[in-house]
Formats: C-alpha cells, sequence, structure tokens
C-alpha cells in the first residue's frame, strides 16, 4: 500500500468518522445527559468502534484504492 493511499484513506475514514461522533455525542447528550460521563463514553466507543472498525473503514480502504487508480 502507497503512502498516498494510506493518507487518502485517513482522510476519508476521518471524514465520516467527525461527524459520525459529533451526531453521536449530540444525541447521547439528549437521550443520556444526566449519565456519568465515564458510562456515556462506554456506550458512545461500544457503538461506534464496530461500526467504524468493521463498516467504515473497510469501505473507505475500497474507495481510497479506487481513487487511486482512477487518478493514475
Amino acid at each position: 500500500m502507497t503512502f498516498q493511499i494510506v493518507m487518502l484513506r485517513t482522510m476519508l475514514v476521518w471524514l465520516v468518522v467527525w461527524p459520525l461522533v459529533t451526531g453521536m455525542l449530540m444525541l447521547l447528550g439528549l437521550i443520556a445527559s444526566d449519565m456519568a460521563l465515564g458510562l456515556q463514553t462506554l456506550i458512545l466507543t461500544a457503538i461506534l468502534v464496530p461500526l467504524i472498525s468493521l463498516l467504515l473503514a473497510p469501505g473507505m480502504q475500497r474507495l481510497a484504492t479506487h481513487l487511486m487508480k482512477v487518478r493514475l
């Protein structure tokens, strides 16, 4: 894997993760604002880590590879 693909994949994942985390924080704040911060973090990471690592990151890898092939 070339450095360009790694950097492109990193940027694509970040562009997906940032709004996802922001949205989940907002939603969790509405639903569980009275919960302790540690419990909120546990819930947030229990949802986001599998979602990102199993679904989003592999998709971004394929997209980055495709974009680099189209560009070459």
